[in-house]
């Protein structure tokens, strides 16, 4: 009886326990809801970045969640779901960054982590999306599905690319998709429904996700989990004693034209290599491709095979990069797709960006340039010229000035920017001194020879894309003469006279005439008739 009361008791403490237990698993879990429930724009519908990506950049990508769009049925604030046809799903997230954006463009594109039990086929959905008046990028794209898909919710990574004034901004988010239409996962059984990965594992245990940015979600990031303990940014599943098995993760880990320009018209040496990050797991059948649309950029080798790569072991991908000589100057993206399978054989697929940069040589030049062959001193004459950029590239800063003994600019011309292709007209004031002159205008030589030829030095300048200052310089031949004396002689003028009164006796003989003349034709009138009578 005695050893029954003891076991008893050991069992009622135990079932104490354990309802304590379940109470604080419980609260644990609500807690884990209302936080994901309180935020769902960022965790369940687009993640966002990392801390550290907060830090190192100035200007931020995010999701426009509260304003729905044409073709959503609700917005991300309100759990935007994407819609699905016919083995399509149809995707629109309505990206915002503030800042300007080279072209009003941002390069949006789909990164699929799983391929095994994704509902997903793998695809290039990049897109390079268009600034709308209100200031918002709406990637939209159709994503094709498999046809034997499992119902379950499903893990989504987007990856952003925009170049403003200031830096390149990079960055990744994660949207849930939820198949209701396809296979019920017998495996899930009575489980809790959630935001679930390719593998049916809970996204709670995974940081990187809700994080976005980083391939892991970094030590602590959501709790002291022992299963992730290495990082991983999701499980690859489970062996056969009931162990989490995490995919291994390969990156980029060298490249000889990180921040290095390639010059349009030109074939460079590219070393670059990519890394098993796992310390542990071994990368079986892999296969690595490279992805791009730009049709001035070429590689001597798009794709690569490697039958193992072990823990921690290196990839060599090095080859020549050729760039046309029309390649317009901007950053081009690159992508590294990798396709791999672990030592149970389960498949992955992830994709590596990285960006080169073109850049064009600046062709342009001074012409047309006119100035007098003589001038005299003291007077102001005007050097004309035109400004043409017969190449491809965008020069800036473009100035003009002039330099030259006994002559005097009136300022130097600044005309900005100069587009391709394109010219710019300029003229200059210039005010002739004498050759005993100082830059300032002061004499310096009170009994030098004030006049005579000068050569004077017209120099063109502006700034690349790199901000790397160029010159042209033209020399010009004048002569500065001294000034003549010009004597005018002024003719005197006769004083007009009067004569009105001469006038008046011309008008009066004149009517004397007349007045004769009717007299004397009067008189014969009456002669004729007395004869008559």
């Amino acid at each position: 009886m005695k050893w029954k009361g003891y076991f008893g008791t050991q069992r009622q403490k135990l079932r104490n326990h354990k309802g304590r237990t379940c109470s604080f698993i419980f609260a644990c879990s609500a807690l884990v809801f209302f936080l994901f429930a309180a935020a769902p724009a960022h965790a369940m519908a687009g993640g966002g970045i990392s801390a550290e990506t907060q830090k190192k950049s100035g200007a931020m990508v995010t999701i426009d969640a509260n304003k729905k769009y044409e073709g959503m049925n609700a917005p991300f604030s309100k759990g935007y779901e994407p819609s699905i046809k016919k083995n399509k799903m149809s995707l629109i997230i309505p990206f915002r960054l503030e800042q300007e954006t080279k072209d009003n463009r941002i390069i949006v594109g789909i990164s699929f982590e799983q391929e095994g039990s994704s509902p997903f086929y793998y695809k290039n959905y990049q897109k390079k999306v268009k600034r709308s008046e209100d200031g918002i990028y709406l990637y939209q794209c159709q994503v094709q599905l498999k046809e034997h898909r499992v119902n379950g919710q499903y893990p989504l990574r987007l990856f952003v690319q925009a170049q403003t004034q200031e830096e390149n901004i990079q960055q990744e988010f994660t949207v849930y998709v939820e198949i209701t239409d396809g296979i019920p996962d017998s495996q899930t059984g009575d489980q809790k429904e959630g935001p679930t990965g390719a593998d049916g594992n809970s996204p709670e245990n995974d940081g990187s996700e809700i994080l976005g940015n980083e391939d892991a979600a970094g030590e602590g990031a959501l709790g002291d989990n022992p299963g992730f303990s290495d990082g991983s940014s999701l499980p690859g599943g489970t062996q056969g004693n009931g162990e989490i098995s995490h995919q291994p993760r390969v990156m980029i880990s060298a490249n000889s034209l990180q921040g290095v320009p390639l010059q349009a018209g030109s074939q460079t040496a590219w070393s670059v290599s990519a890394k098993n990050c796992s310390s542990k797991r071994a990368m079986e059948n892999l296969k690595i491709t490279i992805i791009s649309e730009h049709k001035d950029i070429s590689f001597e080798k798009t794709s690569w095979y490697f039958d193992r790569a072990g823990a921690g072991a290196s990839m060599d991908l090095s080859q020549n990069v050729s760039v046309g000589k029309k390649a317009a100057a901007e950053a081009v993206p690159v992508q590294f797709q990798f396709e791999y399978e672990d030592k149970q054989g389960t498949s992955y697929t992830s994709t590596e960006t990285v960006s080169l940069t073109i850049i064009q040589t600046p062709q342009a030049e001074l012409t047309g340039l006119s100035f007098p062959e003589s001038i005299y001193e003291s007077d102001t004459d005007l050097l004309t010229f035109q400004i043409q950029n017969s190449g491809l590239a965008v020069i800036y800063n473009v100035r003009v000035r002039l330099e030259g003994k006994g002559l005097f600019p009136e300022k130097e011309l600044f005309l900005g920017t100069v587009e391709p292709g394109s010219a710019a007209d300029g003229e200059i004031s210039v005010f002739a001194g004498n050759l005993c002159m100082d830059n300032e205008g002061n004499a310096i030589e009170e009994n030098g020879e004030k006049y005579g030829d000068t050569v004077c030095t017209v120099i063109f300048s502006y700034e690349n894309e790199q901000g790397k200052v160029a010159e042209q310089k033209q020399e010009l031949k004048t002569s500065i003469k001294k000034p003549q004396i010009v004597e005018l002689k002024v003719e005197k003028e006769v004083p007009k006279t009067n004569q009105w009164w001469i006038t008046i006796l011309a008008g009066a003989f004149l009517v004397l005439i007349l007045i004769i003349v009717w007299l004397y034709l009067r008189m014969k009138h009456y002669q004729r008739i007395s004869k008559l009578k």
